[in-house]
């Protein structure tokens, strides 16, 4: 009995060393001026895992911070080089890219690592239709994902006004070659919610006093299918406060 509970004890602290010793995993992150205050109202102090959050400046290309606005492509080609650095940075490991239009109401850590077993790739679900949202992903760096999104820097490259999402789409789900890169990619669940993954909207926007269908398991909200960081704001206070609401009628 005594060895058992030596054993017993072995496996326990080693499992703890593993745990402990395990690196971060670094969550990156690109903002303009105009998006400042989504990162640090909503973005940075919602993040409930110890990450490495990596979060870059961008200079204010597109001016009115209104989505495939002029000024746009510029902006999405430095989040797409934020990318590929980050790929090259975490080698053989996993890591994170989130917009910063985005709140999280739960720890995702572990559950991410659950979700990327065997995976390269997993994203958000865009809309019901399956388009890939490139807002919030996780990621393998290796040279499946390399070659990836060097070709959709390129694909951004042959357009005036384009974006990482179009292109990201475009590269991925290639009609005359389905899944060229040999990647094994899935989507994340719709507890990790933006505002089109379950409702399509007629037209294109979500306004102010419109419902959302958030999951009773959200663990993450994207304020997307909205135009404007005014619109923006109102989205995400909106979640919260549903959100909130929901947790004190529980209690």
């Amino acid at each position: 009995m005594k060895k058992f509970f030596t054993l017993l004890l072995i496996v326990v602290l080693s499992h703890t060393t593993f745990i402990s010793s395990r690196e971060k995993i670094k969550l990156y992150a690109l903002y303009t001026p105009s998006h400042e205050v989504l990162k640090d109202t909503f973005f940075l102090p919602s993040i409930q895992d110890d990450f490495e959050v990596i979060c870059e400046f961008c200079e204010q290309t597109c001016k009115s911070a209104k989505f495939m606005s002029k000024g746009w492509t510029k902006t999405t080609m430095r989040k797409v080089d934020l990318i590929i650095r980050a790929i090259k940075e975490n080698w053989g490991e996993i890591f994170i890219f989130s917009d910063v239009d985005i709140q999280f109401f739960a720890s995702i850590e572990e559950y991410i690592l659950e979700l990327m077993e065997g995976k390269d790739i997993i994203m958000q679900r865009n809309n019901p239709d399956g388009v890939l949202c490139t807002g919030f992903f996780v990621c393998r760096a290796n040279e499946k994902t390399l070659r990836l999104w060097k070709d959709v820097k390129k694909t951004m490259q042959k357009k005036k006004l384009n974006s990482d999402q179009i292109s990201f789409n475009q590269c991925i789900k290639k009609r005359s070659k389905k899944n060229p890169y040999g990647l094994v990619w899935d989507y994340l669940p719709d507890c990790f919610f933006g505002a089109g993954t379950l409702t399509a909207y007629t037209g294109y926007l979500w306004k102010r006093g419109q419902k959302l269908p958030i999951p009773k398991n959200i663990v993450l909200h994207h304020a997307n299918w909205t135009k404007g960081v005014a619109n923006k704001i109102a989205q995400l206070e909106y979640v919260r406060s549903e959100v909130n609401k929901r947790k004190a009628t529980k209690n």
